[in-house]
């Protein structure tokens, strides 16, 4: 037994399982990709009309933009755009765009790209925990969850941006540790760290906050701090300084959504029907039912940005004492490894138990871990999700890039058990041998 759990046979055994679960969930995607509707179908316009027009925006399309692409009619016809729009984070939108000008506009394509991605981004988190030193079958056991996670088969059949972000952070993770490790310079993860934030704006903190306790730790130096953090900065505002300039507006605007996305998290209903599967369906317009504003008037969408923000603002104010409850039932929430609203099927399934792990993995490193790294990155993770989920609201969705480091401090809490075991059987036999 001890022979075949060797590594060599461990990746015979778990290589099969892979390619079949990879080829299943590609067919599934492919055989679906027309089915795409929503937030999926945005992402996939944005991206024609930038390969199109070379403007961000909205395109004016007869019988769905999706439909658009049976018979290829996207190539052959142009589409008409409509206006500039900054409702979604650039990244996936613009990697889209290189898709169809370089190969075509073909949506199999995009599939093909997310899948190829997703193997570079295991060889990145294999690399990543072999810079932590684990043992390589440990290495090998968390390289495979990774590749088969449940979070990433769910997004990866869809053209959301979720399977790109999951990307990002498992190439910010591994840049980090370098750094911290003296492997590489602070530039890489800077760079990365403003393209993470680019790809999901529910990442805003994550990168600064595990910075600063990485500095506080003295595991960084000041100059380190300061360069990463100004580096993502910069790379962050050349999308808002171009928002500035197209939507014509003062306002430091990263997403015009954001006000949207606020309001879903600070209304009347939150306490009563917030869930972390439903958040995203929730009424943004419930927080203007008692707001004075021109309800005649046609608002655009840095207006409706606006109008959001300081319509919750105005709830806060005038609701106090629902302001705690609120923060309760959202921070909740977001740390709740089960499903409030449970979906069925098995990988609606493995991502829960997949989610409880996690949670107890993390919450076990806070107590026993004593790699300063590694506790920064549990640190962070915490913080800035609390500190995002109490501006705006988090859910399964949002959180699913974020596996990459969850699974990571899964795989090292296991190890530190593993490692613990090992020195208590030791102070056991040298006990019964002194005794």
């Amino acid at each position: 037994m001890k022979f075949l759990a060797g590594p060599f046979y461990l990746k015979i055994f778990l290589g099969p399982i892979f390619i079949l679960i990879t080829g299943y969930n590609f067919y599934i995607a492919e055989s679906t990709k027309y089915e795409s509707d929503g937030d999926a179908a945005s992402f996939v316009g944005l991206g024609v009309s930038l390969a199109q027009h070379g403007k961000y925006g909205h395109l004016i399309t007869e019988g769905g933009l999706i439909n658009s692409f049976k018979g290829n009619k996207i190539s052959e016809e142009k589409l008409h755009f409509a206006n500039h729009s900054t409702w979604r984070p650039p990244v996936w939108p613009l990697i889209i765009a290189g898709i169809f000008l370089i190969f075509g506009y073909q949506l199999t394509y995009i599939l093909i790209f997310k899948f190829l991605l997703h193997f570079l981004g295991i060889f990145i988190f294999y690399r990543t925990l072999k810079l932590l030193k684990l043992k390589e079958v440990l290495v090998i056991i968390g390289s495979f969850l990774y590749a088969i996670s449940p979070a990433w088969q769910i997004y990866s059949r869809v053209f959301l941006s979720e399977p790109v972000t999951f990307f990002f952070i498992t190439l910010w993770i591994y840049l980090l540790i370098r750094n911290v490790q003296k492997k590489s310079g602070p530039i890489p993860q800077g760079f990365v760290g403003g393209l993470l934030i680019l790809s999901h704006p529910y990442y805003l903190f994550l990168p600064f906050t595990v910075w600063f306790i990485l500095f506080l730790y003295r595991q960084i130096k000041f100059k380190s701090l300061l360069i990463t953090s100004l580096l993502a900065v910069a790379v962050v505002s050349i999308w808002i300084i171009r928002n500035s300039i197209v939507l014509d507006t003062n306002s430091l605007i990263l997403t015009t959504s954001s006000g949207a996305v606020m309001a879903k998290g600070w209304n009347k209903n939150v306490i009563a029907e917030h869930t972390n599967t439903k958040g995203d369906l929730a009424n943004e317009g419930l927080v203007l039912e008692d707001y004075d504003f021109n309800r005649n008037k046609g608002y655009g969408e840095v207006e409706m940005l606006q109008l959001y923000k300081d319509a919750t603002i105005h709830f806060i104010n005038t609701h106090p004492e629902m302001v705690v409850p609120i923060v309760g039932k959202k921070l909740v929430s977001a740390f709740n490894p089960f499903p409030e609203t449970p979906k069925p099927g098995v990988l609606e399934t493995g991502r829960w138990m997949f989610h409880l792990l996690a949670l107890v993995a993390l919450i076990y490193l806070l107590i026993f871990s004593r790699n300063k790294l590694v506790l920064t990155l549990a640190i962070g993770l915490i913080l800035s999700t609390i500190g995002i989920t109490i501006i705006t609201y988090s859910g399964f969705r949002f959180r699913m890039p974020q596996a990459a480091l969850e699974l990571l401090l899964l795989v090292y809490a296991i190890n530190v058990k593993v490692e613990k075991l090992k020195r208590e059987n030791k102070e056991y036999k040298f006990k019964n041998t002194m005794n």
